[in-house]
């Protein structure tokens, strides 16, 4: 049973947000790693859009990639709680707010598309998005801060789950160490320079971790070589297949109260459109 002190130690306060559809045109798109596409989307509808937590998601919402048909949902009316969602399919994948960015004249946020070898609607649509071009954005429902009294973060994510990555690097004190388990199809090479750029911080320290025929073991290797102590706080996301040996890592063979960590995947291996509230492990699914 977790201390009373190491309880607000991993602490993460939530917040509900406004649920409603954003209607945003894309100012621009650019290379922010050699696997990685920032889109940068403006519009009125984004004066209060909330994104205080690093795991935040916000739910983006492409062309139809045969037709090129736009379907989307919109809002259930000025200020109110809610949408309206379209009677034909829509084509939408979940994305980590990056930034978001204020100024006198107007409100425009970031988010970033992993460019894959087998590209969903999401990353075609980015290899070919120009300035101009329009969104509809779905979220955040609510949000999750980052813990505020942890002396080290150690974060364990795929290419998907980097920019979450930077979110909890930017969201933690300074005083917070930082680490990440990288694991990556590549060498990685890119990613300390990535997270640098998309959390304004300097010193990540990356742990590379080549994505073998056994990810998840892999990782598991690598969280042990990593350690973790009664400070740090683990959070892991990405392909959900493969963090299943790591979550039962972390409640079995570390024996971490569930306040010291979270594991989500935001993907799984042959399966389209997966639903990133799925439970990670079906036989402990809290």
């Amino acid at each position: 049973m977790v201390a009373a002190q190491d309880a607000g130690r991993f602490a993460r306060a939530g917040t509900r947000h406004r649920f409603t559809a954003r209607r945003g045109i894309v100012e621009s798109v650019t290379l922010a790693a050699p696997v990685m596409l920032r889109v940068r989307v403006s519009g009125a509808d984004f004066a209060d859009f909330p994104a205080t937590g690093p795991t935040d998601h916000m739910r983006v919402f492409f062309p139809d990639p045969a037709t090129g048909e736009y379907r989307a949902p919109v809002a259930a009316g000025p200020g109110e709680d809610g949408i309206v969602r379209p009677d034909d399919p829509t084509f939408a994948r979940d994305f980590t707010p990056l930034r978001v960015l204020r100024t006198d004249d107007a409100v425009a946020i970031e988010f970033d598309v992993y460019t894959h070898p087998s590209p969903g609607p999401a990353a075609v649509w980015a290899a070919g998005a120009a300035a101009g071009d329009e969104l509809v954005v779905v979220g955040p429902r609510g949000s999750r801060a980052a813990p505020q009294g942890a002396g080290r973060v150690l974060v364990v994510a795929d290419e998907t789950a980097l920019p979450a990555a930077a979110r909890f690097a930017s969201d933690v004190p300074a005083t917070t160490a930082v680490e990440v388990i990288a694991a990556t199809a590549d060498d990685g090479a890119w990613v300390a320079d990535y997270l640098a750029d998309a959390s304004g911080r300097a010193g990540i320290l990356v742990r590379p971790v080549a994505v073998g025929p056994d990810p998840g073991d892999a990782l598991v290797q690598a969280l042990t070589a990593a350690g973790v102590d009664d400070g740090t706080y683990v959070f892991a996301a990405g392909e959900a297949s493969a963090l299943l040996p790591v979550r039962r890592h972390l409640l079995a063979a570390l024996a971490l109260p569930r306040e010291q960590f979270s594991v989500s995947g935001y993907w799984r291996r042959g399966t389209a459109g997966f639903d990133h509230h799925t439970p990670v492990d079906p036989d402990d699914p809290d």
